[in-house]
């Protein structure tokens, strides 16, 4: 794994919080499935490292422990997380869940938010690393159709009002897709019995 950075974190504890908000965006893909939101966030290296800095996660960092087993078992990292990426519907908080952390520069953090109906219209709220530098930013990516399908969260526009076209759509869809094989069928039927009316005459 790239992410074995116990120097850096050491470094880090020993020095005055640093970040590196100047680099590519980190991003946050969003995709929607029935009340359920998820969220996969991605963040460079250093990025991680200032993070975990920040919440203590590397605070009595020893060579023996990687720095992403730190983040990993760090219960800061994970409280982080949850305040600063949230769903809500309706004015109403979607609840929480964060997957267990493992190789976070492949993987992310992946969280998960269930809403109290099927998912169409909500606002996604994304602060992490802004805390540490106003000119962190993130960028969404939807992974289920939705509009805006690329949005990008700043310190000044922290939340983007999200349409997912999936959940909302599904019941239309189906309904047209019924009404299109409802079609085939009559029209089928009308052939046939043309076809039969010619042979009688």
């Amino acid at each position: 794994m790239k992410l074995a950075f116990v120097a850096a974190a050491v470094l880090f504890a020993a020095t005055p919080a640093s970040a590196h908000p100047f680099g590519p965006p980190s991003t946050a893909r969003v995709s929607a499935d029935g009340s359920r939101v998820a969220v996969s966030w991605h963040a460079a290296e250093d990025d991680w490292v200032a993070l975990g800095r920040h919440v203590g996660a590397f605070d009595g960092a020893s060579p023996d422990v990687t720095g992403a087993e730190l983040l990993r078992r760090s219960p800061g990292v994970r409280d982080y997380l949850l305040g600063r990426i949230a769903v809500s519907q309706s004015g109403r908080k979607c609840a929480g869940d964060l997957a267990a952390l493992g190789d976070v520069l492949a993987d992310g953090a992946r969280l998960t938010f269930d809403c109290p109906g099927p998912v169409v219209d909500v606002d996604i709220t994304v602060t992490a690393l802004t805390d540490l530098n106003d000119a962190y930013r993130t960028m969404l990516r939807a992974d289920t159709p939705a509009s805006p399908d690329q949005a990008l969260f700043t310190a000044a526009a922290p939340m983007q009002h999200i349409t997912f076209n999936a959940s909302g759509g599904g019941v239309r869809r189906s309904v047209l897709t019924l009404a299109a094989g409802t079609g085939a069928v009559l029209l089928l039927g009308l052939v046939l019995l043309v076809a039969l009316r010619r042979r009688r005459a």
